[in-house]
């Protein structure tokens, strides 16, 4: 349930959004306290409300002015909260919980800064004594996106000018030398009580790089991804990708996506080493050794004493981790609470039919040298008509007959049946035409559905891999290595059009995409019994 307000003033146009949302106390003897998790079941809720306005401004997030999307007057965005349970109109029902963000999912938009975190409260799988503030990390440009956008498809995407922390961060300039630099260096900061424990929601809330992210004189006891809850282990770095959920709703001409990019909850004790103070620096970089940025990698602090403002020791370069590389964590440290199994596929994939990533010249695709390339998944850059999605031609017709642009994958299968789809990082066949392939990892993520992770590496994915089929690694984006593959398999029972891609915001954007189109006749049920098909068409037609 939307609303909107257009408003003539120098600030432009602004959109106000309803957001309606239940809450939950949780079943009886249920407080989903820190030591409380004996309540996996589902919980109900109550009704909370949220509004926003969406508007520019020009701010200076790490001390150079820059012409940013923000909303209620805040970059991030506001915390939506919720917990577990809780049901959300525009409508789902909140049977996950975890850590993800809100934001606009036309084109390169969200880049600008219209985003902000998504907390659903749930039982935690260790104990914890406070729970902080979400902790947003991404990449940022002084630039305009949609000015960059040119750059991608004639060559590759802009390097970040530097990398914020819940919209701060520190750029190296000269306010006497540039005006738009107002010589302000704020970093994001934490407090830690000694001796107890403290959960921290990750979020990558960039749109290029893949993050290694690591705090100094610390550990992470890492307790969930995504939306999954899992068996805690403990690590001293982690690798955060990009990505997203299925649920849309409309800022005028804009799509809000919320969730998701690749999320971790973890716990972290206050048990440092103060030989060196008792400030330490939070460091991000990009995750390949081979492609070095030049920011910064101190991109917040925590403090164990709110009185001591000082900066943090420095430790050498060679606690970088080096070489850690872009995968993710191992898929079998990765295990979920709630165990499922896998079954049988049904859908089968030979070799020629497995989702190979590339490059593509444009408009001749034999042309190598062509100015204009294109990204591909399964051989196809997809482009989606937004006065005629895909949604609307499956409910308005009785035939679907999809575009190749639209990169539509059929998925007519019985409700409970499992899907396998293996995707390849920077392979082609030796009889397709010859594509230039940047060196990158992929983060895939899906739309409308938790994937398992079958198996995932580095090569050439051959046919004697064994797929995992007990209770699976479970998430909703999933990093394709550098030259490598993933193999993924996922549940048919959410009927609808749901988007896989790329969520590099400059791939998803130059094509790297495409759509499942699952159970299209309960689709029509599904729209019909709803009584939305009419604002759908009014939506498409503006």
């Amino acid at each position: 349930m939307w609303s909107f307000l257009q408003d003539t003033s120098t600030m432009g146009l602004f959109y106000n959004s309803l957001w309606l949302i239940q809450s939950v106390l949780g079943p009886k003897g249920c407080t989903h306290s820190p030591e409380d998790r004996a309540c996996w079941k589902v919980p109900n809720g109550k009704l909370v409300e949220y509004d926003f306005t969406i508007s520019e401004h020009t701010i200076a997030p790490d001390g150079y002015l820059t012409n940013v999307t923000i909303i209620n007057g805040k970059f991030p965005g506001p915390t939506i909260e919720a917990n577990w349970g809780d049901t959300i109109l525009y409508e789902f029902r909140a049977m996950q919980y975890g850590t993800g963000w809100y934001h606009s999912h036309y084109s390169l938009q969200y880049i600008n800064g219209a985003y902000g975190p998504v907390v659903i409260h749930g039982p935690t799988s260790t104990n914890y004594d406070h729970e902080l503030e979400p902790l947003l990390i991404s990449d940022w440009y002084h630039a305009d996106a949609f000015s960059m956008f040119h750059e991608e498809i004639t060559d590759h995407a802009h390097i970040p000018t530097g990398t914020l922390m819940n919209g701060k961060g520190v750029f190296d300039c000269d306010p006497d030398e540039d005006t738009r630099c107002t010589g302000k260096e704020v970093r994001h900061e934490i407090v830690f009580e000694p001796g107890k424990k403290h959960k921290l929601r990750l979020v990558n809330s960039g749109s290029l790089a893949t993050y290694k992210f690591w705090m100094d004189g610390h550990n992470f006891t890492v307790v969930a991804n995504d939306f999954v809850p899992i068996e805690p282990y403990v690590t001293d770095v982690l690798i955060l990708g990009i990505g997203i959920f299925s649920f849309y709703c409309w800022f005028t001409d804009s799509i809000a996506n919320m969730w998701l990019t690749q999320r971790y909850d973890v716990i972290i004790e206050a048990n440092a080493t103060l030989e060196y103070g008792s400030n330490f620096w939070m460091h991000a970089t990009h995750c390949d050794d081979e492609m070095p940025v030049p920011w910064d990698t101190r991109i917040g602090i925590i403090r164990y004493n709110t009185n001591d403002k000082s900066n943090p020791y420095t430790p050498s370069a060679s606690t970088h981790h080096p070489g850690y590389g872009c995968r993710d964590p191992d898929p079998s440290s990765l295990r979920p609470i709630v165990k499922r199994q896998v079954g049988k596929e049904v859908n089968g994939m030979c070799p020629s039919e497995y989702l190979k990533i590339g490059l593509q010249s444009w408009p001749n695709i034999s042309d190598p040298d062509s100015v204009i390339r294109k990204w591909v998944l399964a051989n196809r850059s997809q482009s989606v008509d937004w006065h005629d999605p895909s949604l609307m031609q499956v409910v308005s017709h009785d035939k679907v007959n999809l575009t190749e642009e639209a990169a539509p994958i059929n998925l007519d299968y019985e409700t409970g049946e499992w899907v396998y789809f293996v995707i390849e990082g920077n392979f082609t066949d030796i009889n397709d035409p010859p594509r230039p392939i940047p060196r990158s990892v992929h983060p895939i993520h899906l739309h409308g559905h938790d994937f398992v992770i079958l198996a995932q590496g580095d090569g050439e994915f051959t046919s004697d891999i064994v797929p995992n089929l007990n209770n699976p690694a479970r998430r909703d984006r999933v990093n394709c290595p550098i030259g490598g593959y993933v193999w993924i398999a996922f549940q048919i029972n959410n009927p609808g059009a749901w988007l896989m891609h790329c969520h590099i915001a400059w791939h998803a954007s130059g094509g790297l995409s495409l759509q499942f189109i699952e159970q299209p006749s309960k689709i029509k049920q599904i729209v019909h019994a709803s009584g939305l098909l009419h604002s759908h068409e009014e939506q498409c037609a503006r």
